[in-house]
Order: structure tokens, then sequence, then C-alpha cells
């Protein structure tokens, strides 16, 4: 009896807990670093369906196929490892698995309507994918896939999940050299937090506050913060002089009138006149600096301000754009945002608005459906420590049972 214990609590351990650390598949002119635990996601998974075992009855019942990567013909490894190359778009984000039955991949991407374009390689929306080597190469972007397949087959890289990732769901890292600096992604029943390893944001006392507030955006930011954010842009803002920012935006629906010409049977030009729903954000931006002049020429030397004092960097029009003497005004002028008082800490605070996905006609039903249970997010920086929270709306279900 006891060694059918010991047989149990062994093969439980190793399907649960046991975790290949070495991350083989990750090239070495990576920068960033995203790990998933999965045999901690599947931990809770399997938690999430013990306290709602009636899911299980209601999946058998709708049926339909699975599109899940166990069933993909893929070798899901210990870790996934999504990552960003090094001088590379923001955008192009990749990610390298093991095939475990090329057939079954095959298979896998006919059912999800991926079309070959030759040379091993697939496309489907966004989503681009190589088959190479015995291993499945998949992005945002196909440009970097041979230089990612050299770089795997070189086995320069050393890398160990212990280097990025203690204990959480996932993590997020930035490599610079032999620097790098960890965030822990966790995974809640209705949140997503992501934070440093080594400091602890509080968010409760200001988050508290931004719920009383009827706006889609506030935020309130330093040199710094602005800075940092910026160069996510690839955009240098350092030149402008701005010490600080202030900013609040309400949604709201409206009628724009659209005017199009025609001619009658007559060759007459005729002006027809059609009024559609649009989603129009009404803002106020108040950018402090000692010295604001400085930044009216960076403004101005972008091309982000024409000749009417409108900030044209913003799509969403009119403004007009004022000069303080200290500070610069951007205001929507068709129905000006009052600022809330300042928080004086940095945070960015973006509320969830139904107005946004009736005004968005690109995005997939699944996006769609997870945008709809977004209630908020909410990014913060004090000193050295920063904090993100995705705040889902309280469901029946855990999060990881929703997405």
């Amino acid at each position: 009896m006891a060694l059918i214990f010991l047989l149990i609590a062994a093969t439980f351990y190793f399907v649960f807990y046991h975790q290949d650390k070495t991350l083989r598949l990750v090239p070495e002119n990576t920068d960033i670093l995203i790990l998933i635990d999965t045999k901690k996601c599947t931990r809770q998974y399997i938690s999430g369906i013990l306290r709602h075992p009636s899911l299980i009855t209601e999946k058998s019942k709708a049926g339909g196929e699975s599109v899940s990567l166990w069933d993909s013909g893929l070798k899901v490894p210990d870790f996934v490892q999504v990552f960003h190359l090094r001088d590379s778009p923001l955008s192009q984000w990749y990610s390298v698995f093991e095939i475990k039955d090329e057939q079954e991949l095959f298979n896998y991407l006919k059912r999800q309507k991926f079309l070959s374009i030759g040379n091993q390689t697939f496309k489907k929306d966004f989503i681009s994918l190589k088959i190479s080597d015995g291993n499945c190469l998949i992005g945002t972007s196909g440009s970097a896939f041979r230089s990612i397949s050299n770089s795997i087959k070189s086995g320069k890289n050393d890398y160990q999940a212990d280097s990025f990732i203690d204990g959480s769901t996932g993590s997020l890292s930035f490599i610079s050299g032999p620097r790098t600096r960890n965030f822990s992604i966790d995974l809640h029943d209705d949140d997503i937090e992501l934070k440093n390893a080594f400091g602890e944001y509080h968010a409760d006392p200001v988050l508290a506050k931004l719920a009383s507030r009827n706006v889609f955006l506030d935020a309130e930011l330093d040199s710094e913060n602005i800075n940092r954010i910026a160069q996510l842009f690839s955009t240098d803002f350092t030149r402008s002089g701005i010490g600080s920012l202030r900013a609040a935006a309400r949604l709201e629906l409206v009628n724009d009138t659209i005017i199009t010409y025609g001619y009658d049977d007559h060759f007459n030009e005729i002006e027809k006149k059609t009024v559609q729903k649009i989603v129009q954000p009404n803002y106020a931006i108040v950018l402090h600096s000692t010295h604001p002049e400085k930044a009216i020429r960076y403004f101005q030397e972008k091309k982000w301000m024409n000749t009417r004092n409108e900030f044209t960097a913003i799509p969403f029009q009119p403004n007009k754009v004022i000069e303080n003497k200290n500070a610069i005004e951007i205001i929507s002028t068709r129905n000006p945002v009052k600022l809330p008082l300042k928080m004086k800490t940095n945070y960015v605070f973006v509320k969830n608005n139904p107005l946004l996905l009736s005004g968005w006609k690109t995005g997939s039903p699944a996006e769609k459906k997870m945008i709809s249970q977004l209630e908020y997010f909410f990014y913060a920086n004090r000193n050295h420590e920063y904090y993100v929270k995705l705040q889902f709306k309280k469901g029946k279900l855990p999060l990881i049972l929703r997405l």
C-alpha cells in the first residue's frame, strides 16, 4: 500500500510540479522575454474545474473542436517562451515550439484555416507560422524566422527559467547584456497583476478614488514616466522640456455628417448628406513645463501642430493648443473636460466603456468578448516600483476558465 502511495505521489509530482527549466528556444539577441508557467496554469485550471464541476458537463454538451495547443501536434514546454528581438519593431513578437506530430500539426492548421504561402510557411490574420528543423516558429511577423532558426540551432543561449520567474504564473523580463529586470505576472480569479519581483505597490487607495470618477482615461505622469512611455513608440520626448502631464478623457456618441457629391439624370451636381453615429472622445491634457515655448517648438519640428494651433498628433479633431506661463493645454473644443484633482502619484487609468466595442469593426468575436469582460487597466509607478493591473468583471468562473 505504501509503495502504491509513493508511486501516485511521484506521478503527481512529475506531472504537476517537476519542470525542465532550460530555455532552449529563445534566441541570444532577445531583449524582452515573457514566460508562462504551464504547470502552474494547469494546476490553477484543475483547481477551477474542481470548484465548478458542472463546467465539465456543460463543455461536454457544447461539443465542438478544441483549439488548445495540447491538441495541435506541438510539444508544450513547461515554460511557454514569447520573445521580442533587439532592434526590431515593438509589434513583432515570436515563440518557438518543438513539433511532436507534424501530421497532427498540419491537420490543426487546416482546421484553424491557416493559409499556406509556400516554403513550409502559413499565415492567418496577423499570425505567421513556419515549420523548420522539427520546430514550429510562430510570430506576428515572419521577417525574423531565419535568424531565429539559426540562433536556436547554434545553441549559444544558456537561459534558465530561474533567472526570470520565481513562483508566479508568468514573468516579463527586460534583458540588457548581463542586466535583467524581472516583473512577475499573477493570474487571479478576476484580475491579472504585473509588478516588480522586489517591490510591492499598494494600489487600493488610488483605485478607490479613480473608481468614483466618471472618466474613460485618467493619467498623471512625471517626466521620467512620460519619456519611458514615449520610448515604446520610438519617440525621444526628452527634448520637449515637459516636466509632468495631467490628462482626462470621456467618450461620447455623436452625429457625424458626411457630405458627398454626385450627379442627377441631367448631369447637375447634387450634394448628399449622410449622418452616422461615431464615438468621439472629449479630453483635456495639461503639459507642465518651465519653458513651454520650448515644447511648442518641439511639437512644430515634429509636425504635431499646424498653423491653426491644433495638435494633429491626436487624430481626434478639433482641438486647440493654449500656451500658458508654466504649461501647455491641449483641449478638445467641442465638449471640454475638467481635469480631476491631482493624486500626486504616477498612474494611467483606462476604464472600459461599451462605446469602445460599438466603434470597433475589425475585432474577432473572441477578442470582442475578452474586451467586453475587461473592467479597467491601471498602471502605476513609484520610484523603482512598477505595478500594472488588468481588472475583469466579476464572473461565476475564475479567469483561467474564461480565457
